[in-house]
């Protein structure tokens, strides 16, 4: 209703303006009306051809009724006054009444000659400046409101859980920002009785682990043969809670990140070293030297780590890692020559707990966090987890991380 009575009293007042601004200042018309005014005291039914060529105007003479007059014009000329008419073109003719008959005298169409055309565009431009400024004062509200969700819904992704959102009853989005409200505090209660289920379950479970370990310790191996095997599940259990206490605390660390230019070239190169030697497998590194990319180095170096920790258990004889930048994109890539994933497993690697059949199982070791702290660190820098076939015919794990902006980097600060 706003736009539409807006464009209405625009396109009324302006062509008013408009009209006004011809009769009132237009030369032309007011020659065309002095003139017509002179004819109607002089011209008494004559020869009107000579007269016309005379003046170099076109005159002619009608009966009042071979016109369809309004009201005001009809008044207008009973009072021996002139009316001008213009056609589409703006075109203007005179018609005026003769005093010594009852004649109706018509001069023109003239051609017009107004030159005024800048000032129509200007009352145009303004008029619709005036209705933006309307459209602006009206939206100012709704724009406030939709600035004040984005930013509230900024913080919720970084973790920063703050006070509900104000909701004024009269903002055209009031039923969002309550539902927004109603789902951030839902989302915030499930999140903390998750930590609190996992660090309570983590913890409660620690506790026996370390009195059966102290048992175990106690006792004389040659009397209990299946005593490596306990041992063993005991360990097994508890790698789960360290996983589990180390998968759980990465929502806090987010919030930590600290950006600096990390040398990969070195790090790649101390991880190879590191882990190659706890494994009969070869490890191939190809990195640029001195490649150094902004970003988190702690928790690169943990993603890395996994992911050639990852390949190196399932590989049979080799891994290749790679690591370049191509169109201001960082890839590092860990390639091995094991039985590889299934297509219709893809998008399921990197979710926690998730240990895909033959190729993931128990006696090969894992719970699988180890691909989802993967994909939630890469998630922190805006980057993205991919797992395709490798053409050593087993699985091809990549992270791709984008040259973070300014933007980016203040969303992650905050």
């Amino acid at each position: 209703m706003v736009l539409i009575g807006g464009l209405l009293f625009i396109n009324w007042s302006s062509e008013a303006i408009w009209q006004r601004l011809q009769v009132d200042k237009d030369p032309q018309s007011q020659s065309v009306e002095r003139l017509a005014l002179t004819l109607s005291h002089t011209l008494n039914g004559g020869n009107i051809t000579q007269l016309s060529t005379a003046i170099n105007a076109p005159i002619s003479l009608l009966n009042q009724d071979d016109v369809v007059w309004l009201d005001w014009q009809r008044q207008l000329l009973s009072q021996q006054g002139v009316v001008l008419s213009y056609d589409a073109n703006d075109n203007v003719a005179a018609f005026v009444l003769a005093k010594m008959s009852n004649h109706l005298i018509k001069i023109g169409p003239f051609e017009s000659k107004t030159t005024d055309d800048g000032i129509k565009h200007l009352i145009l431009f303004f008029s619709y400046a005036l209705l933006a400024l309307v459209i602006a004062l009206w939206l100012r509200p709704l724009w406030r409101d939709l600035n004040l969700l984005q930013r509230a819904s900024e913080r919720f992704v970084t973790g920063k859980v703050s006070a509900p959102l104000a909701v004024n009853k009269d903002s055209a989005i009031a039923p969002v920002i309550s539902t927004f409200n109603r789902m951030t505090a839902q989302i915030s209660r499930l999140i903390e009785e998750q930590k609190q289920l996992t660090n309570a379950v983590s913890h409660e479970i620690r506790t026996p682990l370390a009195r059966l370990k102290f048992a175990f310790a106690m006792l004389d191996n040659k009397n209990i043969e299946q005593l490596p095997d306990m041992r063993q599940d005991v360990e097994e259990l508890e790698s789960l809670v360290d996983e589990m206490l180390s998968y759980g605390r990465l929502e806090s660390q987010a919030q930590n990140l600290s950006l600096v230019n990390v040398d990969l070239d070195q790090l790649l190169h101390h991880q190879v070293e590191k882990l190659a030697r706890h494994s009969d497998k070869k490890v191939k590194l190809n990195v640029e030297d001195k490649l150094t990319w902004r970003c988190d180095g702690h928790f690169i170096e943990r993603a890395s780590q996994n992911y050639i920790t990852n390949a190196l258990r399932y590989a049979k004889s080799v891994v290749h890692v790679n690591a370049y930048i191509k169109n201001k994109t960082l890839y590092l890539t860990v390639d091995d020559d094991g039985i590889g994933i299934k297509d219709c497993d893809f998008s399921q690697v990197f979710k926690a707990f998730t240990r895909l059949d033959k190729s993931r199982n128990k006696q090969q070791g894992g719970f699988g966090l180890g691909l989802a702290i993967v994909s939630r660190i890469v998630q922190w820098h805006q980057g993205q987890c991919l797992v395709e076939h490798s053409a050593l015919g087993g699985a091809k794990f990549s992270i791709v991380l984008p040259l973070l902006s300014e933007q980016d980097l203040s969303i992650i600060d905050n």
